[in-house]
């Protein structure tokens, strides 16, 4: 089996580990992601109905099923020419979205009002979801190194109407300068991507151990500043489009014996590991959720909602 990985390109590395983590699915994992996913779109609701929007992209031929998790959002079935040369697109009431990325700002549930982080926002598909979410009432502190990807979050949220953002060039690790604390916080960490092979089949050879560990060292910062700026009692959403416990469940962890939080149950999704690499992990971690190309035909992604106990 594992030789089978090796012909699909993985690494011998990364193609044991597999097999140590999941056993034969590891294969049927690596042949999903060696398939297109679905393109999937959210409605957005700043701009247009659901029903409205809908009924009149069925009128030109487009056919979907809805994203089990999103009410805004649905997979293309029948695409007759690209959906992005719509005016429905270009004008903002139609973004396109994969499903699982769509998770995180629904299981956080920004309401109006309130004041939001998201800690990389670029380009904005996570950042646009929760303004809709929150009706463009409240205030969103969009975060990002990248200035040209900071760009684009810029055009993409004009193009979606979305007012309630603040875009910040600058790492989130120095959030805390705000000196304010916020109701929530959503955190999709910089990652190495291993779930997203459909898209990035580079990705099968040339990550090594140490680049999981340059990331998890700087995920464990970031979720550590998101918790010292949360308020009592708020969420934070951790999310990732990797494979890897180390960027997973090994820094939910980590905020569990550091912080004094709590897991939320989520509803979608498989649960989260609590033995990986038979490392004895709190059963805790089963209320967090991964997604698997083989089973959800989405990315290979994980997300965790986290509570700051009263």
């Amino acid at each position: 089996m594992i030789g089978r990985l090796f012909a699909l390109g993985y690494s011998k590395e990364f193609a044991e580990r597999y097999y140590q983590l999941w056993g034969e699915r590891a294969l049927r994992i690596a042949e999903a992601m060696e398939k297109p996913l679905p393109r999937c779109f959210r409605v957005n609701t700043l701009r247009a109905d659901v029903s409205k929007l809908t009924k009149m992209l069925n009128k030109k031929g487009f056919q979907f099923k809805r994203v089990p998790w999103a009410r805004e959002g649905f997979c293309l079935t029948r695409e007759p020419f690209s959906i992005t040369s719509t005016p429905e697109y270009l004008g903002g009431l139609v973004y396109i979205q994969e499903a699982s990325s769509m998770y995180p700002p629904v299981v956080l549930g920004p309401r109006p009002g309130e004041i939001v982080a998201d800690m990389a926002a670029a380009p904005g598909g996570k950042t646009s979801y929760m303004a809709q979410l929150m009706e463009n009432k409240g205030v969103i502190y969009a975060f990002d190194v990248g200035g040209d990807r900071l760009k684009e979050t810029r055009l993409n949220l004009s193009r979606l109407g979305v007012t309630n953002t603040i875009l910040v060039h600058k790492s989130s690790l120095y959030m805390g300068e705000l000196d304010m604390e916020f109701d929530k916080i959503l955190l999709d960490a910089p990652c190495t991507g291993s779930g997203t092979i459909h898209k990035n089949p580079e990705r099968k050879a040339n990550r090594t151990i140490k680049d999981v560990k340059f990331c998890q060292n700087l995920q464990i910062q970031m979720i550590k500043v998101a918790l010292e700026n949360l308020k009592v009692g708020g969420v934070l959403v951790y999310s990732t489009c990797s494979l890897e416990p180390e960027e997973n469940e090994f820094v939910i962890q980590w905020a569990l014996d550091n912080f004094d939080v709590i897991l939320l149950p989520l509803r979608f999704g498989e649960p989260a590991l609590t033995s990986p690499f038979d490392i004895e992990l709190s059963s805790e971690l089963s209320k967090a959720r991964r997604f698997y190309p083989d089973e959800h035909n989405t990315s290979g992604f994980f997300v965790a909602k986290i509570q700051k106990k009263f």
